[in-house]
This record gives structure tokens, C-alpha cells and sequence, in this order.
């Protein structure tokens, strides 16, 4: 297919795997730019080094090669500036506005990341302090980005008189260290900012420092007793907030499902009860060997037999499937589904809540729909992770008493450290 436009040469053309999206076509973000020229760099610094001198002088490639690093660096630590400024609107502590069109100064734009990062998120710190020495050397070569772009400067001085000689493998190995780093930073920010949204935070408390907070309080029982006021004290000071932030923050805790369980308070959960997973699981395993969630299977090649077993087991489930809704109700059965889809969710107890009151809607459709109510019963019957992904709702979402009600009655404790995994992980808190 051949696209014609009025610029014969940025046009599209054959073959139409070397069209690239540009504009609004794809809809290009900054950080593809950064990655873009980070990409363009490591492929001629890889072909300069493979040819060796041979048909790619390495004297007049330097300047391409060094130009198009350092722009890499540069996009990258905007597109920083950028997610830090939106988090400054999101806890209304607005920053310093950096001007990304004037300003292409490496130093300046690293000052400003240096500045105010650490002072954003606790968690920037170490990205930060990981970067600062790749950074400083960058900005001290070429602070404007005219140095490998120009022989000369707007006096007429000649560039790099002092240094004389680049390496191309020193360049590629420190190239290889510090983008990683900057990709890693900003993946740090995207977390971020998307965290920031969901709005759980106070003036100076990020979500994190609540979570810490809430492992360091004694569960909510105790606080009526004497002990209680020096622990407030302590968390004070040890936190830097005031009595009224900090009562802001237990508030914020008691609301939190994954942070109210430090304090033995888990938030209920609309519909969702011990005995009504009960059911569903038995129902469950009827139609499915739970062995096989204990020790799951290696992966194999399906033969004609296994998928005749498969059209019979059907059958089957759509059986459970019908018995499954006369045993279970409609609003019950959306707590469960909510469950099952949150593991593709934001690891933030908000996040369940959106999926809560979809499967909560929907369950008022079901009332009235009793085929729809079967059938997807019947569906949920045949999804062989429904262990796997319900526990781990559990867990992340502190429901510790139906959480170990399930484990116990299916004889899961085997598998827990594996089927828990993910929780964990994403429960985990930085030192």
C-alpha cells in the first residue's frame, strides 16, 4: 500500500513494515522519543564497534553517536520533570515550574530532579543517588547539547580541546549502565504518579509512609489504653507530621483494606463471606482435581483424548453451573468475581473497590437474568486459576480470617508460599 502525502520525502510508502507511527497516528509520548534515541545510540555504537574503523571512521562518528546519548538523557530526565510536577498538583505542593521548551541545560534539569525528587517521594532517593554520577559526567561534557553538535561554540572556541580522545566500548559500557537506571527511574515515576492519582496520601505522607505507619501502630483494640498517647508521640516525631496530619493518616488507615489489617481491623467486604466461598470452591472442586493447584502439572502437548475430556468436562460444569445458582446469591457470587479480576487491577485497595461496583452492578442484572447468572457461574467453574488469583485478593486485601478458612479446608498449606507469592510481593516494604 502506498500513503501519499504533499512531503515526498516523510511519507509512507513499501514495504509497509518501515512505516513508523508518527503525530497523532500511534500517538507517540515523550518517554518513546527518549527511548527512541536512546535505541539510536546503542545501534551505532554497536555497528561502530563491530566494524571496527573499517567503513565507519569512528573520528566522525562520535558526534552522532555522543549527540544522540546525551538527547537520550536529556528526554528522559524531562519527561522526569514532567510526572514530578503532577504529583506536586495531585498533594497540592506545587513546584517550581521548570520550563522544558527553553531550557536544555543537562546540569540545570538534573538540579531540578535532584532537588525535588528525593523531597516528592521518599522512594526516588536511591534513583537518584544511583544516577547522579552518569548525570554529572554527561552535563559537565556537554551541559547544552551544542557541544557534539557544533565544532565550534557562538564564540567561535573549538569544542573538546581538553579531552582529545572517546572510547567507544568505555562509551557503550557506561552507556549500558546508566540507561537502565534512567528507564528504571522512570518506570519509578509512571508507579508513582498513578499511585498519587488514587488520592490516598496526606500533606507530607505518602501512601507508603502510610503503610509503614500502620505496621507501626498497636492493633486498634489497645488504643484506648494509656501506652497509646506515647505511641502517637512517637510517630510523630519519628514521621515529622503534626497531631492533626497524623490523625488524618489513622483515618486514611482505617479506611484501606491492605493497611487496616495491620491494626486487626480488615475492612468487610460487601457480599463476601467465608461460607459462600465455601460453597463456590466445592462447587469448583467437583469439576476440578485440586491437586493440581498443590502441584500444578508441567506443560505438555494436548492429544485428542485430553480434549475429549475437555467437551465432556464441560458438559459438566455447565451442570454446576446451574446447581452452583441455587446455592449462591447473585451479590455474593459479584464479591467472589471482584476477587478473581482485582489480581489485574492496581495493587491499591481502591482499585477493588471500581472492580466491586462493577460485579456489584452486575449482579442486579443477574437477579433478573437467571441464564446469564448460570452461565457465568458456569464459565467461573472452568477457569482453572481461581485459586490462585481469589487468594491472592485475599491476602493483599487483609482478609486473613477467610484467607486461612480456604487454605485449611482445601488442604492448600503446601502451596501457600507459592499461590501467596505475588501478594507478598507486592505487600512488601522498602527498608
Amino acid at each position: 500500500m502506498s500513503l501519499s502525502f504533499a512531503n515526498k520525502t516523510f511519507m509512507g510508502g513499501e514495504p509497509t513494515w518501515a512505516n513508523a507511527c508518527v503525530g497523532d497516528n500511534g500517538a507517540p509520548r515523550a518517554i518513546d522519543y527518549a527511548e527512541g534515541f536512546a535505541s539510536a545510540a546503542n545501534a551505532l555504537l554497536d555497528s561502530a564497534i563491530a566494524d571496527q574503523g573499517i567503513n565507519l571512521p569512528v573520528d566522525t562518528l562520535i558526534y552522532p553517536v555522543c549527540f544522540t546519548m546525551r538527547h537520550a538523557i536529556e528526554l528522559f530526565l524531562k519527561k522526569v520533570t514532567e510526572d514530578l510536577a503532577e504529583i506536586g498538583t495531585l498533594r497540592g505542593v506545587a513546584l517550581p515550574v521548570f520550563n522544558q521548551v527553553a531550557s536544555h541545560d543537562l546540569g540545570l534539569i538534573w538540579a531540578y530532579v535532584k532537588t525535588h525528587a528525593p523531597a516528592t517521594d521518599e522512594r526516588l532517593v536511591d534513583h537518584v543517588k544511583r544516577l547522579d554520577e552518569y548525570i554529572a559526567d554527561v552535563a559537565d561534557m556537554d551541559a547544552t547539547g551544542q557541544v557534539f553538535r557544533y565544532p565550534s561554540d557562538l564564540d567561535n572556541k573549538k569544542h573538546l580541546t581538553s579531552i582529545g580522545i572517546i572510547n567507544f566500548v568505555v562509551l557503550k559500557r557506561r552507556f549500558n549502565q546508566i540507561q537502565p537506571l534512567l528507564e528504571g527511574l522512570n518506570r519509578a515515576m509512571v508507579d508513582l504518579v498513578e499511585e498519587y492519582r488514587w488520592g490516598t496520601f496526606t500533606t507530607n505522607l505518602s501512601r507508603l509512609q502510610l503503610r509503614k505507619i500502620a505496621s507501626e501502630l498497636p492493633v486498634r483494640s489497645r488504643w484506648g489504653e494509656a501506652f497509646f498517647d506515647q505511641v502517637r508521640d512517637d510517630l510523630k516525631v519519628k514521621h515529622k507530621v503534626s497531631s492533626g496530619e497524623l490523625s488524618r493518616a489513622i483515618k486514611l488507615i482505617q479506611r484501606r483494606h491492605e493497611m487496616a489489617a495491620y491494626i486487626g481491623v480488615p475492612v468487610p467486604i460487601p457480599g463476601l463471606s467465608v461460607a459462600a466461598l465455601e460453597r463456590f470452591f466445592d462447587r469448583w472442586c467437583t469439576a476440578n482435581d485440586v491437586q493440581l493447584v498443590i502441584n500444578p502439572p508441567p506443560p505438555r502437548i494436548v492429544s485428542p483424548a485430553d480434549i475429549a475430556v475437555a467437551l465432556r468436562d464441560d458438559l459438566y460444569r455447565q451442570e454446576l453451573g446451574n446447581v452452583l445458582a441455587a446455592e449462591i446469591d447473585p451479590d455474593e457470587y459479584g464479591a467472589i468475581k471482584a476477587l478473581f479480576y482485582f489480581e489485574n487491577e492496581a495493587p491499591v485497595s481502591e482499585a477493588f473497590e471500581r472492580v466491586l461496583v462493577i460485579y456489584q452492578r452486575e449482579s442486579v442484572r443477574y437477579k433478573a437474568n437467571p441464564a446469564a447468572f448460570q452461565q457465568s457461574l458456569t464459565n467461573m467453574m472452568g477457569n482453572i486459576r481461581v485459586f490462585e488469583r481469589i487468594l491472592y485478593s485475599l491476602d493483599f486485601l487483609g482478609q486473613t480470617e477467610a484467607l486461612d478458612a480456604v487454605i485449611q479446608r482445601y488442604g492448600l498449606e503446601p502451596a501457600r508460599g507459592r499461590l501467596l507469592e505475588k501478594s507478598t510481593l507486592r505487600k512488601a516494604m522498602p527498608a
